[in-house]
C-alpha cells in the first residue's frame, strides 16, 4: 500500500502512481501531466502533490530527481533472495540525490547526500570478498545476459543450470550453477541529453561463491533470453577492478 512518511522522508508508491508522478515532474514542461491526472491517482491524498504541484515535504525528497543530469541504475538477480530481482536507480545531483528502489510493497523514494551514493550502490551490489578461485568456463550463453537485462530470473536459472550440466563435476562454479548459488548485477550510467537519458557506461557481472566474472557482450546483444543462443566470453575479475570502473559513474559529474 502506498504511503508518505514525511517525518522520515520516505514515499512508497504503487508502480502506476510512480509513473504518473514522473510524468508530472520530469520531461519537457509542455508534455507534463497536470494535477487533474495526479489527484485521481491518489497522490494528493498521500500529501505528495497539491493544486500547485509537489508539496514542500515531497520536494525535499524529489528535488534531486528534478534537477538530475545523470542517473545510476543497478539491477540484481539472486534466485535465493526473497525478492529475486531488485532494482534501484539513483538520480544524481549535488548536494542531494533521489533514490528510487523497487521493493515488494512498492516503489520507495527517499533522498540522500551525494557523498552517500557510493555506500548505497555498494550495499546493493555483490562485491563482497571471495576466495577468487577461477574454475568456471571461458564463456556462457549470451541469452544469460539477455535474461539479466529483462529481469527474467526464471530464464537465468534455467540457463545457469544448463551451463552447470555441461561443466566438470569437480568445479565449484558448476556446483553453484546447479544449486542456484549465484547473483548477477547489471549496472548502468546514463547522462541527460536533449533526447532524454543516454547510456554512457554499462557493466554486467556474474558472481559465484569463489569468483566474479564480467560478461563481455558484443555490439549486437541478443534480446530474447528464450531464443537461439551463442557463446560470449566471461572474464574473471577482482571486485576492486569493478569498483574502480563504476566509482566515476556515481557522481553527477563523472
Amino acid at each position: 500500500m502506498s504511503s508518505f512518511d514525511s517525518d522520515h522522508g520516505v514515499i512508497i508508491l504503487e508502480p502506476s502512481q510512480w509513473e504518473v508522478l514522473q510524468r508530472m515532474i520530469i520531461g519537457p514542461v509542455a508534455e507534463r501531466v497536470t494535477y487533474a491526472e495526479g489527484a485521481p491517482a491518489g497522490l494528493e491524498d498521500l500529501g505528495v502533490i497539491d493544486r500547485y504541484g509537489l508539496t514542500a515535504p515531497a520536494r525535499e525528497i524529489l528535488g534531486g530527481l528534478m534537477i538530475a543530469d545523470a542517473r545510476y541504475s543497478l539491477r540484481r538477480l539472486d534466485p535465493n533472495d526473497s525478492m529475486p530481482v531488485r532494482d534501484i536507480t539513483i538520480w544524481l545531483a549535488a548536494p542531494r540525490c533521489t533514490v528510487e528502489r523497487y521493493d515488494a510493497d512498492g516503489v520507495h523514494l527517499y533522498a540522500c547526500d551525494d557523498v552517500d551514493v557510493p555506500h548505497i550502490a555498494l550495499a546493493n551490489d555483490h562485491l563482497y570478498p571471495r576466495p577468487m578461485v577461477h574454475d568456471g568456463p571461458e564463456s556462457v550463453y549470451d541469452t544469460l545476459a539477455a535474461a539479466a537485462r529483462l529481469a527474467d530470473v526464471d530464464a537465468a536459472v534455467r540457463i545457469m543450470r544448463s551451463i552447470g550440466r555441461s561443466g566438470p563435476a569437480a568445479s565449484d562454479f558448476v556446483h553453484d550453477a546447479k544449486a542456484d548459488r549465484w547473483t548477477m548485477v547489471m549496472r548502468l550510467r546514463q547522462d541527460r541529453d536533449r533526447d532524454g537519458f543516454t547510456a554512457t557506461g554499462e557493466l554486467l557481472t556474474l558472481g559465484v561463491s569463489n569468483m566474479t566474472y564480467v560478461l563481455e557482450e558484443d555490439d549486437g546483444p541478443v534480446v530474447d533470453p528464450n531464443g537461439p543462443s551463442s557463446h560470449i566470453p566471461i572474464r574473471p575479475v577482482m571486485g576492486t577492478e569493478i569498483w574502480a570502473t563504476i566509482c566515476p559513474w556515481l557522481w553527477s559529474t563523472p
